[in-house]
């Protein structure tokens, strides 16, 4: 079995970094020890998981996929040995949530979250993935769309998803008007899609064509909205700090769509720490939505 997790190991390097010897780097092994773990694992699967060329290695596409599953579980790992060495003696949280609500709303308000909890701490990781109740490296789930039901999962809802058009000041000036406003560049994501298309529809307007400029992740597009490059779609917790410190303006308001914030949590760990969390998000969501007039 510790073959197996080793050549798994050397595997998952090596696909994350496209190249062996930067994984030998990173593992603190040579060469030739990556390459024959790989062979090994290829062996053992009876697939070849990279099509090699003379001074090149890709992954094939089912191999692609494998490398993805392999990440998250070594990622997975990590977490509950973190999890396991600190929970019981310190009372860590592990909290896992979309990037962009970590960096724009959650992280500057951490400290006030610990102090609500009085001696425990919130330890935070991102996720993209679908939600697992049984990894149990990660205690509390944050997450956004249609209500949830999965067996053995508490989900408490805490607050409304909202999203609009957002721009800098300096570009929104009085008097610019609707047609002045998609006149500006406008910026779009790869992930999660269709966000200007959808804001759109559930608006009930037709945008006017536009040439794009894209960007890999929203916490970009809203960044670059705020550094006055165009006008990006941001939701709620995105912007309502920017809003309220007059970073960014929403000149067409938001809009309520159908889906919640929440929290979500296995059953077993349901309890008062649980609720004194859910309790404090529910309270400054609101506030925050408040000060951005929201």
């Amino acid at each position: 079995m510790l073959h197996l997790l080793n050549a798994l190991r050397a595997f998952e390097v090596a696909a994350r970094l496209g190249s062996v010897r930067r994984a030998a780097e990173e593992l603190r092994v040579s060469s030739g020890a990556v390459s024959r773990h790989i062979k090994n694992l290829e062996d053992e699967f009876g697939v070849e998981l990279f099509e090699r060329g003379n001074r090149s290695m890709r992954l094939t596409p089912e191999a692609a996929a494998f490398s993805a599953t392999v990440t998250e579980a070594f990622a997975s790992i990590t977490r509950g040995v973190e999890h396991l060495r600190s929970a019981y003696r310190h009372g860590t949280i592990m909290l896992t949530a979309p990037d962009t609500f970590l960096l724009r709303w959650l992280v500057s308000r951490l400290p006030a979250l610990d102090a609500e909890l009085g001696g425990k701490s919130v330890r935070l990781t991102t996720w993209t993935r679908e939600i697992n109740p049984a990894d149990r490296s990660i205690d509390i789930y944050v997450g956004v769309g249609l209500p949830l039901d999965i067996p053995g999962l508490t989900v408490v809802e805490i607050g409304p998803e909202t999203f609009g058009p957002v721009a800098s000041p300096q570009l929104v000036h009085e008097g610019l008007g609707v047609e002045g406003l998609w006149a500006l560049p406008r910026l779009d994501i790869r992930w999660p899609p269709d966000m200007w298309t959808n804001w759109a529809r559930e608006v009930g307007i037709e945008l006017p064509e536009r040439e794009t400029i894209w960007y890999d992740a929203l916490n970009y597009s809203v960044q670059a909205a705020e550094a006055g490059l165009g006008v990006a779609i941001g939701p709620g917790p995105a912007i309502w700090d920017a809003i309220a410190q007059n970073r960014l303006v929403a000149p067409l308001g938001v809009v309520s769509r159908p889906g919640r914030w929440f929290l979500a949590w296995r059953d077993e760990r349901s309890g008062q720490t649980m609720n004194i969390i859910a309790r404090w998000f529910q309270r400054e969501m609101a506030a925050s939505a408040r000060s951005a007039g929201q």
